[in-house]
Order: structure tokens, then C-alpha cells, then sequence
């Protein structure tokens, strides 16, 4: 008997359908971000009901704006009414997906998912030999798309929701203190901080020499005085600062118990280390949801080889809070709490020695 004829035929088709359903989802982000990079989103965040042809408007070739229009009708992105013809961007959907100053805005991910997919080819290599494939090496559209996906919810939520979770902090912030924001990639959280606290003192630590030519532009432009960025590793930060933070970074390192024992070590007596990172489950069961299938994911093609690639231990997007707390003990804190912050992707822990 072949392994064709013993199959149940019933359930084949069943996962052909959510094949299908896979499938179509990365084609959808793949027509997204072609519309986001001509500027079809924002020129339909902009108008209520339009035909294809009115869209166009002799900025776009119309053929190719009704078959993007159509591919996202179909996937629900937009709005269709058969008999006009029109089509819609809803403002919630246009919040996701074509507004730079919403707190829910995705839009990096259009840059992110098709930088790291031109990577599949890398990490399969890596999958077999070992190793992983250094940040340098990817495009700098990943790193753009970065910045893309966390700066908006950063910006606005940061010092109005997230640090006011610390109000001792916060009174500390006012009075003025010394800031370390390691892993600060474009500089959205320190240039957020050096905004709001004015008497304090705010520098961005990161690797990458691109992210951080990002920051000093961003930081130029906004006429701060009160912060600055240097390309430098975790573990060779200076010490002397009463607040440290690392947004999405811990689970990226090589070695992240390393980094830990430095922020301890670098932190002035009664200082704070506020970690962020991924808001998942301590098991695998517990992430078993379409958040947890983008985790894992870009865990797969972006975090995990970044890591590895170093001799890192690999800890993924999905290491969960009980092997955050366990290595933040490790590297000598003795306290660990997670704060009561409501939100579906992060979750936030203020950490002490």
C-alpha cells in the first residue's frame, strides 16, 4: 500500500484548505507591501469610496491598482461594493496598516516579513550545518522595518503608559537620572525618554552600525541635547546609570546571561533594569495562537540566527517569563516583577538588585 492510499483523504483536505489559508496570507502580505512602497495605502487612507481607475488618477497604472485592490477585498483588507465598484480602506484597518503616528500601526512588518523571507535560503543552510546568519547581512530594509514596527507603539505609549507603571521611576525621570537604552536600534525609546524627562540624561546603545546612524539623524532632527547614541556592545556598556532598558533584545544575544550581569553591575545602588519582551506563555501550549505563529516565526528567520550565529544559546522570541525571571536571578537581581501593563505583544518586568 502506497503512503498516498493510506491517508484519510478527509483530513488531506482539510489541511490542503489551511495550507491554502497559509498561503494566501503571506501572498496578501506580499501585495501590502508592494501597495505600502508605491503609496496606495496612504492614498486610500486618505479617500472614502474610489474605483480603481479614480485611485490610479494617473499616479498609479490602474491595472495594477484594481488587482492589488481586488487581492485585498478578497482577503478582507478593504472594502468592496459590487455595485459601484469601489473599494475602501476602513479607518481601523488603515490605523494597522497606514497611519505612522497609531499606536496599532503593523506596517513595519512589511518591510520586516519580506527582508528576513529573502534570508529563507541562509537560515535553511544554517538549519543544516549549524551556526545562524549575522544582523549585518540582513538588508537594511529589515532594520528600517524595525524601527517601522515598534517606534509608533514606543513613542506614544512609552513614557504615558509603560513607565508611569514605575511611579518612583517616573518622580526620579522629572528630578533627573542617568538613562541607558541598550539594544537601541533607530532610537525611538531614548529620543521618547529624552522628550519627556528633560533633566534627564539619555544614551543609545547598539550593535549595528546602521541603526545607529538612523538614531543620530533622528536625533538631530528633533534638537535634543540630552541624548546621544554610540555603536557598543551590552556587555561593554559604562557603568553609573539609575535606569537601564532593553526593548526586544535579551532573546536576540549571543550572551545574554553576559549582558544581564553588566546591567546589574552597571547600575548605580537603587537603580532600575526594565526589560521588555515578547508577551507569550511559558510553553508551547500556551502560545498556540496566531501571535505565537508570528513569534515563532520571526523567531525562525531573524532572532534565533542572530544569536546562534555567535555561539548564542538561541533563546528565541518565545523564551516566556519563567526563563526570563530565572536568568535575571542568575545574574544576581533579587528583584523581579511583572508589570500590570495591558498588552497583547509585550509584556514588562521591573527588575532590581
Amino acid at each position: 500500500m502506497d503512503a498516498v492510499s493510506s491517508v484519510d483523504r478527509d483530513k488531506v483536505w482539510q489541511f490542503l484548505e489551511r495550507f491554502t489559508d497559509l498561503a494566501a496570507g503571506a501572498a496578501t502580505v506580499g501585495v501590502l507591501a508592494v501597495a505600502d512602497r508605491a503609496g496606495l495605502l496612504a492614498k486610500m487612507a486618505e479617500t472614502e469610496w474610489v474605483t480603481p481607475l479614480e485611485l490610479a488618477g494617473g499616479q498609479f497604472a490602474p491595472r495594477y491598482v484594481e488587482e492589488i485592490l481586488s487581492a485585498l477585498a478578497s482577503a478582507a483588507v478593504v472594502d468592496h461594493d459590487p455595485d459601484s465598484g469601489a473599494f475602501r480602506l476602513p479607518a481601523e484597518h488603515a490605523a494597522v496598516l497606514a497611519d505612522p503616528s497609531s499606536p496599532y500601526s503593523m506596517a513595519g512588518w512589511l518591510d520586516m516579513l519580506p527582508g528576513v523571507m529573502d534570508k529563507i535560503d541562509a537560515v535553511a543552510q544554517a538549519t543544516v550545518t549549524g551556526g545562524g546568519v549575522d544582523l549585518s547581512s540582513y538588508d537594511d530594509r529589515v532594520v528600517a522595518g524595525v524601527d517601522r514596527a515598534n517606534a509608533p507603539a514606543i513613542r506614544i505609549l512609552l513614557t504615558r503608559r509603560w513607565l508611569p507603571a514605575m511611579p518612583e521611576v517616573v518622580k526620579r525621570l522629572q528630578d533627573g537620572i542617568s538613562i541607558a537604552d541598550i539594544g537601541c536600534g533607530s532610537g525611538a525609546a531614548a529620543l521618547a525618554m529624552a522628550t519627556a524627562y528633560h533633566a534627564s540624561r539619555v544614551i543609545g546603545y547598539d550593535i549595528d552600525p546602521r541603526a545607529i546612524e538612523r538614531a543620530r539623524l533622528q536625533g538631530k532632527a528633533s534638537g535634543l541635547d540630552n541624548v546621544s547614541f554610540e555603536v557598543l556592545t551590552g556587555e561593554e556598556i559604562p557603568g553609573g546609570f539609575d535606569l537601564i532598558t532593553t526593548f526586544d533584545v535579551i532573546h536576540d544575544l549571543a550572551d545574554p546571561e553576559a549582558v544581564l550581569v553588566r546591567i546589574r553591575d552597571a547600575l548605580n545602588p537603587g537603580g532600575t533594569y526594565l526589560l521588555m519582551e515578547p508577551n507569550v506563555g511559558a510553553s508551547l501550549e500556551d502560545n498556540m495562537h496566531p501571535r505565537g505563529t508570528l513569534l515563532y516565526g520571526i523567531s525562525v528567520l531573524y532572532c534565533l540566527p542572530q544569536s546562534l550565529v555567535s555561539g548564542g544559546p538561541g533563546l528565541g522570541t518565545a523564551w516566556g517569563p519563567v526563563r526570563a525571571e530565572q536568568l535575571c536571578r542568575k545574574a544576581g537581581f533579587t528583584h523581579f516583577r511583572r508589570l500590570d501593563i495591558d498588552n497583547p505583544f509585550s509584556a514588562f518586568y521591573e527588575i532590581r538588585v
